[in-house]
């Protein structure tokens, strides 16, 4: 059969359904309610560790245990207030999600991850704790975090929300996926849309967002052709859903207000560019509801993770454009007047160890910070019951072998984090457990950040 990716390849987009629906009249009654999650997932597990950094009494013992990875005290950009107990700052790489925190546009929940139920560190010790399969391992960690249940169904979070909502809900793009896994926007019966950043509307000769384009109307008549034959009617069909998509993401592209915010040239800013032009189009052409997927790679900092050399960049390095790029999307969604219609979340299948790796790096580890970032969200907050004392064989370290590495059991799981999304998108509470079943085994349901 037909490979549909390949078609993302020549296309800039495709689809596992098609898009067919067209503008009505009561699109500004929709376009009144709208709702956007956008997903900016950091592939390899970034060092959280370096990212959120207690700066009293802690910063201490923080410098102590990664002498090799400590950043300097006087570079960190503090954050407004006091919480778990601690004054806080960023690495200087987040400088703008630090503004988006003290304007309250940002939140931080601190030490979420892969869980089960909930679990103790003597649980930990004595080999008792229920945990989630393949602990440390990059893919099965990254699709576990995006709501993967097992082989018996391959869906994720997102994808089984659009399922739980009624279809006049799902009516445009409903998930769509700008990465290499994509887990969180597989849904059982809901359409998934692949877009690309670098493409375009052409192919070949035919230039898709031209109906006039006589190559385009052979493309359009081709992916209307019917048959019993097997092949000829995957071909036809994959055809059609991959058309329609590039024709719907070229008019998102043509139509969609040029940012005014600056983005970094990197293809995180690059992603989140064709999403600021994307969103306010596909709201007024009728979306209602929405989740965006975005893979940025690069954070398996095993060696130089202080590296600032731009052709092996660093963690540092590689942050300036995330949160640089997340600031300049969230501002191009209050100059669309979206302000309340978008939340961006930050997440990342796993933290890494306090205590450096042997090449001026850091290991897998367990539980890491994450953020939300929008109008929506109650910002300038760190959200948490506790903080890590930041000491390798110290009593939040449950590394399971000497010499201890500094890793951290999450006081949040995935699914707590996800359900305030979820019941913001529109899932009632009973809802979100069916989604994500887990979290029936934990007596909070939510975090409380939106």
């Amino acid at each position: 059969m037909i490979n549909r990716r390949n078609f993302l390849q020549h296309a800039g987009a495709v689809s596992l359904a098609g898009i067919g629906a067209t503008l009505g009249t009561i699109q500004n009654v929709q376009a009144a309610d709208y709702k956007a999650l956008v997903v900016v997932f950091l592939s390899g597990g970034f060092d959280g560790n370096n990212v959120l950094i207690p700066v009293d009494g802690a910063y201490n013992d923080y410098a102590k245990a990664r002498p090799a990875l400590a950043l300097p005290k006087d570079s960190l950009v503090t954050l407004s207030g006091s919480y778990i107990g601690h004054q806080f700052a960023l690495s200087p790489a987040n400088r703008a999600l630090a503004q988006l925190f003290d304007q309250k546009r940002m939140a931080v929940v601190a030490n979420a991850g892969a869980l089960i139920q909930p679990t103790t560190i003597s649980q930990i010790r004595n080999n008792t704790a229920k945990l989630p399969p393949f602990m440390g391992s990059h893919t099965e960690q990254e699709q576990w975090i995006q709501g993967w249940q097992g082989a018996e169904d391959l869906s994720g979070w997102g994808g089984r929300t659009l399922d739980a909502l009624p279809s006049e809900m799902k009516v445009r793009q409903p998930l769509v996926a700008m990465a290499r896994d994509y887990t969180a926007v597989i849904g059982n019966t809901t359409s998934l849309s692949l877009a690309n950043s670098n493409g375009g509307a052409n192919w070949g000769r035919a230039n898709l967002d031209r109906p006039d384009d006589i190559y385009r109307q052979r493309i359009e008549w081709a992916s209307r052709l019917q048959s019993t034959n097997t092949y000829d009617y995957e071909f036809s069909r994959s055809l059609r859903a991959a058309y329609l998509d590039t024709v719907e993401f070229a008019k998102g592209q043509n139509a969609g207000p040029n940012p005014t915010a600056t983005f970094p040239d990197a293809q995180i800013g690059r992603d989140l560019r064709y999403l600021a032009k994307h969103l306010p189009y596909s709201k007024q052409a009728g979306a209602r509801r929405q989740v965006y997927l975005i893979q940025d790679g690069g954070y398996d900092t095993h060696t130089s993770q202080l590296s600032m050399d731009t052709s092996n960049p660093g963690l540092e390095l590689r942050l300036a454009d995330v949160s640089n790029s997340v600031s300049a999307f969230d501002a191009s969604m209050q100059a669309a007047g979206m302000n309340n219609d978008v939340i961006t979340v930050v997440m990342s299948e796993f933290g890494r160890t306090l205590d450096p790796a042997a090449g001026a790096g850091s290991d897998h580890a367990w539980g890491n910070h994450w953020f939300a970032v929008g109008g929506p969200v109650k910002g300038g907050v760190i959200y948490g019951n506790t903080f890590p004392t930041l000491q390798t064989g110290g009593p939040d370290d449950i590394s399971m072998y000497d010499p201890k590495r500094g890793q951290w059991l999450p006081q949040f799981s995935s699914d707590q984090f996800m359900s305030d999304i979820v019941r913001w998108l529109g899932l009632t509470p009973a809802q979100a457990l069916a989604v994500m079943p887990n979290l029936a085994n934990f007596p909070a349901k939510t975090i409380g950040f939106i």
